[in-house]
């Protein structure tokens, strides 16, 4: 019997080590323009200034998280047009400050939508109070979500993770919806302008944190994107929303200095424009609102990959290598490590040996 316990205690111990050793690859990080027939979920970050707007887009329908001040809202309203949209499935209203819920308002008097996603909390600003308006007149209805709330959108699934309804914080910014979008093995991690205490928290209550982007918590400020919280989402992108020249000097150096430390490319629509990533289930294409930024997004991903890998030939190069100079833009993959090249398959340069 002592034996028979033990043997099962070692196939216990064998299957949690070989659990731990074959962990889900992360998803490249393409430079490319979108395909949109062959993507499964498109999450669009909309340049609006100082504030926050993202349209989640999936096998035709969509959703809005925040939509930025209300003098955004002409920008907001065409931008969802430009994009085909006629209604929303839902709109998450991630907190009630003017630069993340100002242009709603709006927004649901032009796209009909049957939900208002928002947390339980006060806040009797006008931006606010114009959105309620908008809603009762249209008939939309409000729900506050809770933790591990999913909410189908297409192929792709939206879980809620934070606040909780009964949750009580002395700052608005920590009431923001946190939620994860997923489609296929590609997941991004949304975070409003939710800070750090709210990050700590999310790791403390066992959350699987993971995702392949970030948006970066109130506009990169460095009262969020901590340290522990970037390790936890090991993010293979960041994506920063904020404003030209913006009165709060986001994103603050601290912000990107973490995202340098740990080779994370990121995108910024205050230099990059609207941003728009596209998933596929597998990898993650990244492009921008016109040609002329796609080439600062490339060479945003550039100063931070270390090695370029050639999708036909399946030769990974250093960055700098003259073989990298010959490959067309539809060809090259970033990677930021060796060991990341070679668990997708990609041999190294023999000119280069990188």
């Amino acid at each position: 019997m002592k034996r028979l316990i033990s043997l099962i205690l070692a196939i216990l111990l064998i299957c949690t080590f070989l659990s731990g050793c074959f962990k889900p690859e992360k998803a490249s990080i393409i430079n490319s323009d979108i395909d949109r027939e062959n993507s499964g979920l498109i999450v669009h970050f909309i340049d609006i200034g100082q504030g926050d707007s993202i349209l989640l887009e999936s096998k035709g329908e969509f959703a809005l998280i925040d939509g930025g001040e209300y003098s955004e809202r002409e920008i907001v309203v065409s931008y969802l047009s430009s994009q085909g949209v006629e209604d929303l499935n839902f709109i998450i209203s991630t907190h009630p400050h003017s630069d993340h819920c100002g242009s709603l308002s709006e927004v649901i008097r032009n796209f009909d939508t049957e939900t208002l996603i928002c947390p339980d909390v006060d806040n009797d600003t006008p931006s606010w109070d114009y959105v309620l308006d908008a809603a009762d007149e249209r008939g939309v209805s409000y729900t506050t979500p809770e933790p591990y709330d999913t909410y189908k959108l297409g192929d792709a699934t939206i879980t809620i993770l934070s606040p909780s309804s009964d949750a009580v914080y002395s700052n608005l910014n920590d009431y923001s919806i946190v939620c994860k979008a997923e489609y296929g093995n590609t997941s991004f991690m949304l975070t409003g302008d939710a800070e750090k205490l709210i990050e700590k928290q999310l790791i403390r209550d066992g959350f699987d944190l993971s995702a392949d982007v970030l948006k970066c918590g109130h506009h990169g400020s460095s009262t969020s994107s901590c340290s522990e919280f970037l390790d936890a989402v090991n993010p293979s992108a960041a994506i920063i929303s904020c404003g030209k020249n913006n009165d709060y000097g986001h994103p603050h150096r601290e912000t990107v200095s973490e995202l340098k430390s740990r080779n994370i490319p990121y995108w910024r629509t205050d230099t990059d424009g609207t941003i728009v990533a596209a998933s596929d289930g597998e990898d993650i294409y990244i492009s921008t609102s016109s040609q002329s930024p796609v080439s600062v997004t490339q060479a945003t991903a550039s100063e931070n990959a270390r090695y370029i890998g050639n999708k036909n030939s399946k030769v990974f190069h250093f960055s700098e290598c003259a073989g990298v100079k010959d490959m067309s833009d539809k060809n090259k993959v970033n990677f930021y490590s060796r060991d990341e090249a070679a668990s997708k398959g990609y041999k190294p340069c023999k000119s280069c040996t990188p």
